[in-house]
């Protein structure tokens, strides 16, 4: 992914650092989308979009009262953090205070940034599994330190024995994303207690970004690293609401780790942004005590969805599609296609009106790969892969 402005252009005052920054290559794609449906093209947008279905609360919930006009607490709302202390405790079995081992966040692409930014000195290496997200590597160089990618193993497990060798002098932290975004593991007990064990022996930081922690299909349950009780004080977990309670514009999330971490992430906080808005916190609240019934209601509908796609896309056999276990993507392979992700998106976008992903863009290990974003309604899905099976070069 390119730059934003090009080593031709005079930049001389400006910053090195955001010079190298690229855009994102998910909200990239996003951007197509809009600019051609507005002038007037149909596209099947399986890149992305409106949660459907929507929160389990009405936005007039968001509502603030003149009083409560005010900048609020860097750590974030109390009845928040203890709300979600709870959530926690009941869903994951993970025991952390709610008073000063939280902070809440403007989505979980802050707390990927502010937990880098603390534990990181310029120069060191974060270690990321390859594919990752495709916020980790430049949050990463923003906190002056390094991405060093780690492939999965071919089915896509957890390989330990590659991060343990892939570490260095300079190595502070390993951030892996468990459900996976983009392949959509689970990660297991036996992948996360060798991780953590590896945690403990090399004395680095393990950062876990949960934000699918309740997209978890065909009866499995997440599994947190918060569990292990020898790496607590080593542990970083991050969530979101945007995708465990389909509140994307709210932007808000949580960072859950050690005391003296969420002091400094608060006091970053206070600094920054000062605080998290009060009716984004309000909305993160109330969809907190909806979960018990949301959470098997989202499992459920999400994997319908997985299950219309992957009948779908089984019309065409040069795809190869790995049953997802958890998130709401499919990361299929298109090596029999001929064609690089690029290409292949923009085949797709260009023939057949079908946004997707290119695989590329959540590192080295994703090329050869599309990810399809399963969060539209039913009758589109189906709709959008028919369009990207008919689409394909023959």
């Amino acid at each position: 992914m390119a730059p934003l402005i090009s080593a031709n252009q005079s930049c001389a005052a400006l910053s090195s650092r955001l010079l190298a920054l690229p855009p994102s290559g998910t909200l990239a794609v996003g951007e197509t989308v809009r600019a051609l449906r507005a002038r007037g093209q149909a596209v099947f947008n399986l890149s992305g979009g409106a949660p459907e279905p929507g929160p389990p609360i009405g936005f007039e919930c968001a509502r603030i009262s003149p009083e409560e006009n005010i900048l609020g607490d860097p750590y974030g709302e109390l009845a928040l953090r203890t709300a979600f202390a709870a959530r926690l405790a009941a869903s994951h079995d993970v025991i952390r205070s709610g008073h000063r081992e939280m902070v809440v966040t403007i989505g979980a692409k802050q707390a990927v940034y502010f937990s880098l930014l603390a534990l990181s000195e310029t120069g060191d290496d974060i270690v990321v599994i390859d594919p990752c997200w495709v916020t980790y590597a430049p949050s990463a160089a923003l906190a002056g330190a390094r991405a060093v990618p780690v492939p999965l193993s071919r089915d896509n497990t957890l390989d330990v024995a590659a991060i343990a060798t892939a570490l260095t002098p300079k190595t502070r932290a390993i951030l892996i994303n468990t459900p996976h975004n983009p392949t959509g593991r689970v990660f297991n007990q036996a992948e996360l207690t060798a991780l953590a064990r590896l945690v403990k022996e090399k004395d680095l930081w393990l950062i876990c970004d949960e934000s699918f922690d309740l997209f978890v299909f065909d009866g499995r349950r997440h599994l947190s690293p918060g569990i292990f009780d020898t790496i607590r004080d080593r542990t970083v977990l991050l969530y979101s609401f945007s995708k465990a309670f389909a509140l994307p514009g709210a932007r808000i999330g949580m960072l859950v780790g050690p005391e003296p971490l969420c002091r400094l992430i608060a006091n970053c906080t206070q600094q920054l942004i000062s605080s998290v808005a009060l009716p984004s916190q309000k909305l993160a609240f109330a969809a907190l005590q909806q979960e018990a019934e949301w959470a098997p209601f989202l499992r459920k509908t999400y994997q319908e969805k997985r299950d219309v796609c992957l009948k779908g896309l089984a019309a065409d056999k040069r795809l190869e599609t790995t049953v997802s276990e958890g998130t709401f993507y499919l990361f299929p392979n298109i090596e029999r296609i001929g064609m690089t992700s690029d290409e292949l998106a923009k085949h797709l976008l260009n023939c057949a009106g079908v946004a997707v992903t290119p695989g590329a863009v959540f590192g080295v290990a994703g090329e050869g790969h599309i990810r399809i974003n399963m969060v539209g309604p039913n009758a589109q899905l189906d709709a959008g892969v028919t369009a990207l099976i008919q689409g394909l070069p023959q």
